[in-house]
C-alpha cells in the first residue's frame, strides 16, 4: 500500500479516506454508500459535490464550459476532501485519469478499483443522459473505457463487479480493509 495511503496514524488498519473508482456503471455510488454504512463513515458522491459547488448539473458545466472547465471543477472538489476523515468517496469515471489526481488516489485515500466489464457497462448505464460521454458512438465509449483501464488498475484494489451484488462487494472490500 503506497505510503500512509490516507491512514490515521494511530489506527492500522481504518484508513481516514476510502475511494471508490472505475468506469461508469461500476457501483461505485452504490457501494460506496454500503461501506460507509457499514464503517460508520460518512459517504460522499463527488459528482454531487461538485453539482452542488457549480450550482448546475455536469451535463451543464460540459455543455456550457466545456469537458476541460469540468476536470478542474472535479479536481478542485477532490483536494477540497484531503482533511476530511472518516469519509468513503466515490468518484466519477474520469477523476483517477487526471494526472494531478493521482496522488489523492494513491497517498490521500486507500483506492478500490471497481471493475465492469464493458458489456455490463452498456447494460447498466443503458445511455443514462445526465451521463454527457454516453453521447459518444459505442466504439469511442469502448476507445475510452480501454484507455482508462490501465490507470483504474495502477491505483486501486481491483475489485471485480460483473454479476455480483452490491453486499457482495462490500463484503470484499470490508475484508481487504481488515488485512491491510
Amino acid at each position: 500500500m503506497p505510503r500512509s495511503a490516507g491512514r490515521p496514524e494511530n489506527s492500522p488498519t481504518a484508513p481516514h479516506r476510502i475511494a471508490m473508482i472505475g468506469f461508469m456503471g461500476s457501483g461505485k455510488t452504490t457501494v460506496g454508500r454500503l461501506v460507509a454504512s457499514r464503517l460508520g463513515y460518512r459517504f460522499l458522491d463527488l459528482d454531487v459535490l461538485i453539482v452542488e459547488n457549480a450550482g448546475k448539473s455536469i451535463r451543464e458545466i460540459f455543455d456550457q464550459d466545456g469537458e476541460e472547465r469540468f476536470r478542474q471543477i472535479e479536481s478542485d472538489a477532490l483536494y477540497s476532501l484531503r482533511e476530511m476523515n472518516r469519509l468513503v468517496i466515490a468518484t466519477g469515471g474520469g477523476a483517477p485519469i487526471r494526472q494531478e489526481n493521482q496522488e489523492f488516489f494513491e497517498n490521500l485515500a486507500q483506492t478500490f478499483y471497481l471493475e465492469v466489464s464493458f458489456p455490463e457497462f452498456l447494460k447498466r448505464t443503458g445511455r443514462d443522459r445526465a451521463r454527457p460521454l454516453l453521447d459518444r458512438p459505442e466504439r469511442e465509449l469502448r476507445n475510452l473505457y480501454d484507455s482508462r483501464l490501465p490507470v483504474y488498475r495502477s491505483l486501486g484494489q481491483r475489485i471485480l463487479t460483473d454479476s455480483r451484488r452490491p453486499e457482495e462487494i462490500t463484503a470484499e472490500i470490508l475484508n481487504k480493509l481488515k488485512r491491510s
